[in-house]
């Protein structure tokens, strides 16, 4: 059975990185596609900011519908209706038609990550964290190389090539999905609410985490090529290649924070890579002319935000009935993915007014703030 749940997981993660991959072809190739669609930088931070909204409010249709129907199902239906979806990406010759394949997209993504989160709590009872970790660094590894492959496929044929490309894999990956098994929950399966869940005390603070984490994540990951290029100089295929070299080490940073979590606990862990995430944002700005600071921001920040994901998402998982756990990985990842979006717009305003590294230092204050919020959550669980 374990053996089964462990070939199940590698399915997940093939499927969980295709899921970010999507949105990880916009950054590489923005200033491309900008062009191409005669936008702006603000007008594309806003349908960015719709796309990931949606991203996120899908997960509080598509965690209740896996508490009701399974895990399985609600799964294999975002796997291989967003990769169908991304083929309407050939039809984009103006930002409205592109900012409709994103919105479409980004819906069927949407129901992903707090389905395979409650598939893989359910499977995983004994270290959770460390299985939410394998599920995440799977996911990352084929994340990692994202940026620079749609960088070049963009450069060599289209950037529409680059969305269509994931597609094609992500349906196929959604059709091997058939061999995943439906796990046995304890509870019957029954219509989740999310006024039971809000009276969760515990719930809240985690989802107070989550929002402000969203806000700086979204901005970071969106225009941190883009920051490379116009603020610090380097050329396009650099810039993609540091992106890569952040989910890299994010990888290490999933498999760190999910074996330390089970160890030490999750609710120490999320502190202390919070911390990390504040220091790598700040020597990305105070050393502006030094590869040190961005180095350093690469092998820190991809670490410590990838890290605190197994121990949010276990922790999640801990405080929750069993009945209303699609409900809660949906609440919490709706805030942290759908209001954290509104982040882009506002880096979007800041870049196109002033420039791109105010927007960065806005995205550290985000950052502080969740530091700020994670020392309370210790006391706050135990309680």
């Amino acid at each position: 059975m374990m053996r089964r749940n462990l070939a199940s997981l590698m399915i997940l993660g093939a499927a969980h990185s295709l899921n970010h991959s999507f949105f990880l072809v916009l950054p590489p190739l923005l200033s491309d596609i900008t062009a191409e669609l005669n936008a702006s930088f603000q007008s594309m931070g806003v349908v960015a900011t719709v796309g990931f909204f949606i991203y996120g409010f899908g997960a509080l249709i598509g965690g209740p519908l896996s508490d009701m129907i399974g895990e399985v199902k609600v799964t294999r239906l975002s796997v291989i209706l967003s990769g169908a979806s991304s083929f309407i990406f050939m039809f984009a010759n103006d930002l409205l038609t592109f900012g409709v394949a994103i919105f479409i997209m980004s819906l069927w993504a949407s129901f992903y990550h707090p389905t395979s989160n409650n598939l893989i709590y359910r499977a995983f009872p004994v270290n959770t964290a460390g299985a939410m970790g394998i599920h995440g660094a799977a996911g990352s590894i084929g994340q990692m190389f994202t940026p620079t492959l749609a960088y070049l496929i963009g450069k060599t044929l289209n950037w529409r090539f680059a969305y269509v490309s994931l597609g094609i894999f992500s349906v196929v990956t959604g059709l091997l999905m058939s061999r995943i098994p439906e796990p046995q929950s304890k509870a019957s399966r029954s219509k989740a609410s999310f006024m039971d869940l809000l009276k969760l005390r515990k719930i809240w603070i985690l989802i107070l985490y989550n929002i402000i984490g969203g806000l700086y994540f979204r901005g970071v990951e969106l225009f941190f090529p883009s920051f490379l290029s116009l603020r610090r100089g380097f050329s396009g295929e650099i810039a993609a290649l540091s992106n890569s070299l952040v989910l890299l080490f994010g990888v290490v940073g999933q498999l760190l924070g999910g074996k330390a979590s089970d160890k030490y606990g999750s609710a120490r862990m999320i502190i202390v890579f919070s911390l990390g995430v504040v220091v790598s944002l700040l020597l990305l700005l105070l050393l502006p002319t030094s590869l040190i600071g961005i180095g350093i921001f690469i092998v820190l920040y991809g670490i410590c935000y990838f890290g605190h994901q197994p121990a949010m998402t276990s922790l999640i998982g801990l405080v929750s009935p069993s009945r209303l756990l699609g409900a809660a990985y949906g609440a919490t990842f709706f805030f942290a993915f759908g209001l954290g979006s509104v982040s882009t717009t506002l880096a979007g305003y800041l870049a196109e007014n002033f420039n791109l590294e105010i927007s960065f230092w806005l995205m550290t204050a985000f950052a502080i703030v969740a530091l700020l919020i994670s020392l309370v959550i210790p006391k706050m669980v135990k309680k």
